[in-house]
């Protein structure tokens, strides 16, 4: 019986010590990863063409945002993480969680220069965005749509690229669809554009540059240099723009151009706002339009 014992005693002991060394074998295997993981971080530089398309999950900038995080409060910190733990990308499936990071970690991944950059990059553009800019239509019969139209060709006045994100109305009717600022901020700029109509830029506190363009007007005494609040008016929906002569309607559609930059160096740089706006989408004010 003795014997018996101890056999199950021994049986028992050489369980454990197997379950410790896969666990300890994990271990090691898990932050040798996260090591390499930090020193390949250290020779990277910011992949802009990536960068730009600002690719998060239709819920996640909500997840990032969100105040609940106590492991890492800051949200910024929390979307620069797990963008460049997946390639500047939430929109897949199966995504690294920033979450399993040990604080240590956490420390070593915020301190290559690649982070940093990130980092003020995403909070130049996401620290001040408060509604998506045109307002929800309480009869609900002035509603609007947008794709991600990000990249596409554009012809007039040369081959280009479309750097922003269309916002159309569902009834093309200039004049209707009321535009508010999605942030608080300065108007920068306010008249007509070859390209773009009549158009407001506002400039954030943080420094991102909110571009709204082919107006068909604006709000009463809104001049450049004005103050705007988040939600406030900034004209209404139009089909201006595409010519030289001011006041030029009928080209396309009534919709809204919206466009999001930020400093590059010396340079003005656009980043896609479609993933942005599918964020805002829950966070619209209601307005009586044309009453």
């Amino acid at each position: 019986m003795k014997r018996k014992k101890d056999k199950i005693l021994i049986v028992a002991s050489i369980l454990v010590l197997a379950s410790i060394n896969v666990f300890l074998l994990s271990y090691i295997h898990t932050t040798l990863s996260y090591q390499n993981m930090v020193r390949k971080l250290h020779t990277l530089d910011v992949n802009m063409e990536l960068f730009r398309s600002m690719e998060f999950k239709e819920n996640s900038l909500e997840m990032l945002l969100s105040e609940n995080d106590k492991k890492h409060p800051d949200k910024i910190e929390n979307i620069t993480l797990s963008m460049m733990l997946n390639s500047y990308s939430c929109t897949k499936k199966g995504i690294f969680k920033y979450q399993k990071l040990s604080e240590t970690m956490v420390k070593k991944v915020c301190e290559t220069q690649i982070y940093q950059k990130l980092y003020e990059r995403y909070k130049t553009i996401l620290t001040d965005i408060q509604y998506f800019p045109v307002p929800e239509d309480l009869d609900k019969k002035y509603l609007v749509s947008f794709e991600n139209s990000w990249g596409n060709p554009r012809t007039y006045g040369g081959d280009r690229r479309h750097e922003g994100t269309d916002i159309m109305a569902k009834e093309n009717i200039r004049g209707i669809y009321p535009v508010v600022s999605v942030s608080d901020g300065v108007v920068e700029n306010k008249g007509w554009l070859e390209q773009g109509g009549y158009r407001i830029g506002v400039r954030s506190e943080s420094g991102a540059y909110y571009y709204y363009a082919h107006l068909y007007s604006y709000a009463p005494d809104l001049k450049v240099g004005d103050k705007v609040l988040a939600g406030q008016l900034l004209g209404f929906m139009g089909d201006s723009g595409y010519s030289k002569v001011e006041g030029t309607t009928g080209n396309f559609d009534v919709h809204l151009h919206f466009g999001i930059y930020y400093m590059e160096g010396d340079e003005e740089t656009s980043v896609n706002p479609y993933y942005i706006l599918k964020y805002l989408e829950h966070y619209k004010l209601s307005y009586a339009f044309g009453k």
